[in-house]
């Protein structure tokens, strides 16, 4: 399909797409504060955490399976989580992830940056709507 860029200027708009990166679906900064949020609400064990991921609207396959748990592992470290192994007969035993305090403050912060940044691009769409889009209507 054909788009106009301007008047004189016909491109496709899957050049576009390729063109603009920035994506929803593109989960890798957003990891940690996700997995923070979750496991502020209850402890929980990667599985289950990967599908939560996809709750907030990612697609499935742009979650890296690995970098969620190189994530879980590095806040381990640095004693933003703590896990323990979960043993039961019937199923597979599972670690479970839980938060610390100062995971909770970590999340706290992640939330502000998160804010500052929803700030900006609602400035970014507001100019956008008001300055570009109506001079080209």
């Amino acid at each position: 399909m054909f788009k106009m860029l301007n008047k004189k200027t016909p491109i496709r708009e899957n050049s576009l797409e390729k063109e603009c990166d920035y994506s929803l679906h593109r989960v890798s900064r957003f990891t940690q504060p996700s997995l923070l949020l979750f496991l502020s609400k209850k402890p929980s064990y990667g599985y289950e955490l990967i599908e939560k991921l996809r709750t907030l609207g990612f697609h499935k396959e742009s979650v890296d399976v690995g970098a969620v748990y190189r994530t879980l592992r590095k806040l381990e470290k640095e004693k933003f989580i703590k896990s323990y192994w979960e043993k039961s007969k019937i199923e597979r035993k599972k670690r479970i992830y839980h938060i610390t305090d100062n995971g909770k403050r970590l999340l706290a912060l992640w939330v502000e940056r998160i804010k500052e940044r929803r700030q900006a691009l609602n400035k970014f769409i507001k100019i956008y709507q008001q300055e570009i889009k109506n001079r080209h209507q």
